[in-house]
């Protein structure tokens, strides 16, 4: 089958050329009904998925810790895993299978060089893998379904640890903590209303507001329990009097309260709006809260694409199990086809859409470059022309590292992928109605900026260079179909 990262990049376009015409998912499902997504299977959708989770992680590990210090425990998600009903039945394949034996506690990761770690340890070795492309080597049954994976920590050519990764369990995990959306713990609220909680009363125009919790306000979140901002977002969707509810719970929220023009360019960003043809009023305030709230849109789209991916994951491995009949397999296609149904909210989200499957392009080049089993980059074939960056930082890169030749590409691409991998990416909205995308790598005293326009990010990441010397196939070890 396709090596890991071909794999990425054919189910990325895949999904890419599904909303080429807009987010219609009506189309989607009754492709799904015609079974247009066969070519693909179980084994695909897995892998993607752990790229998707890993892609969340990333973006947000160190935001979940700027909006939360203190007030959430991985340990405690841990304790709670056993009794979680959609993770039983995989807890007990593992174990009793022999190949698992020695394994007592199953959690989100196990070291087969008999490492004791702490659940934040477990997470910090997971987090190492993710970013520098040490994981691989997946685990299926015949089924499709994904039972684990391997990951190793390397530092400096120096190995730190070997181990499994429980896939399920970490699936969870992610999505309770790192999905920042209605999933899990959300960082903070933003939205727009024709209403001044500072003056208490209506205005004319649109006001931004971003809403994230008092400190001390909720009990310690475990993955599992409520959350004061989840519950703020329920209550939008449930349409109460918004500002009524925020005035008697003020005790629980940081509320901040802007005009647009305090947040962005207007004008700037109606050049984008026209280019991008957000003619009705949801696509245009949808598109402007891109802008206004990059991190939360960013992982928005990851979340929907990670639905769609599941669904599709879901559907085939159930498909290929050898439990149903062709009758059955029919009966229960309805239910997938709901869940399909449940992403059209979605549907407005047109230009976090148009960013988010070129930051996912991104991120699985910025892999490309960490995995030790590839030929190296050939930098001098590789194109950097279109980026802005400080000559000045670029000259101190080159001489602190000895760089002999291609420092200009070295630099650039190492400052993206260090910036990817802390989740520092961002946009700006420019005066010609152009995305500016920017990468931040900060470390110690350091802050390297790296910027391109949108469609010039795209152009760079169609260079055949980028990834010439990947193997095109890949070995899986397959296990026989057991109900999970």
């Amino acid at each position: 089958m396709n090596n890991y990262l071909n794999n990425n990049i054919v189910l990325i376009n895949m999904y890419e050329n599904l909303y080429a015409n807009g987010i219609r998912i009506d189309e989607i499902i009754q492709m799904f009904k015609k079974g247009e997504f066969a070519q693909y299977s179980g084994f695909d959708f897995g892998r993607f998925r752990v790229f998707v989770d890993g892609c969340l992680l990333l973006l947000n590990k160190e935001k979940l810790n700027r909006y939360y210090k203190d007030e959430y425990c991985f340990a405690k998600f841990i304790d709670k895993v056993s009794d979680d009903p959609q993770l039983i039945p995989y807890i007990n394949y593992i174990q009793n299978e022999d190949l698992f034996s020695e394994i007592e506690d199953v959690g989100l990761y196990h070291s087969m060089e008999g490492k004791a770690k702490r659940t934040w340890d477990q997470v910090w070795t997971i987090r190492n893998a993710l970013a520098h492309m040490q994981y691989g080597n997946f685990q299926f049954q015949e089924s499709g379904q994904l039972i684990c994976y391997y990951l190793y920590n390397k530092d400096k050519g120096v190995r730190k640890d070997v181990g499994i990764v429980f896939e399920p369990i970490l699936h969870e995990f992610v999505k309770s903590f790192f999905s920042n959306y209605s999933f899990g713990i959300p960082f903070r609220n933003t939205f727009f209303m024709k209403y001044s909680m500072k003056n208490m009363r209506k205005t004319l125009r649109m006001r931004y507001y971003e809403i994230t919790s008092l400190k001390g306000v909720d009990e310690v979140y475990d993955g599992y329990s409520e959350n004061s901002i989840a519950n703020l977002i329920k209550r939008m969707n449930d349409m109460v009097d918004l500002p009524a509810y925020l005035s008697d719970n003020k005790n629980k929220f940081d509320i901040k309260e802007y005009k647009i023009s305090e947040k962005i360019n207007e004008n700037h960003f109606r050049r984008i709006a026209k280019n991008y043809e957000l003619n009705d009023k949801n696509k245009y305030f949808y598109g402007l809260k891109t802008f206004l709230d990059f991190e939360t849109e960013i992982s928005n789209f990851l979340v929907h694409i990670g639905q769609l991916n599941e669904v599709l994951y879901e559907y085939y491995v159930f498909l290929n199990c050898g439990k149903y009949s062709k009758t059955q397999i029919k009966e229960a296609e309805p239910l997938f086809e709901q869940k399909l149904g449940e992403l059209k909210e979605d549907e407005s989200a047109v230009i976090a859409f148009d960013i988010g499957f070129t930051f996912m392009k991104i991120m699985n080049f910025a892999l490309r470059t960490e995995d030790d089993d590839y030929e190296k980059l050939d930098y001098a074939k590789v194109d950097v022309s279109m980026f802005f960056y400080d000559e000045e930082a670029l000259r101190k890169y080159v001489i602190d590292n000895s760089i002999k030749k291609d420092g200009t590409q070295k630099y650039v691409v190492e400052r993206i992928r260090n910036s990817l991998m802390h989740g520092n990416f961002n946009i700006e909205a420019t005066s010609r109605g152009e995305i500016l995308v920017i990468f931040t790598d900060t470390y110690n005293k350091r802050s390297d900026v790296i910027k391109v326009t949108l469609n010039k990010l795209k152009v760079f990441l169609c260079q055949p260079s980028l990834y010439v010397g990947i193997p095109s196939e890949t070995d899986v070890m397959l296990f026989q179909r057991q109900d999970i």
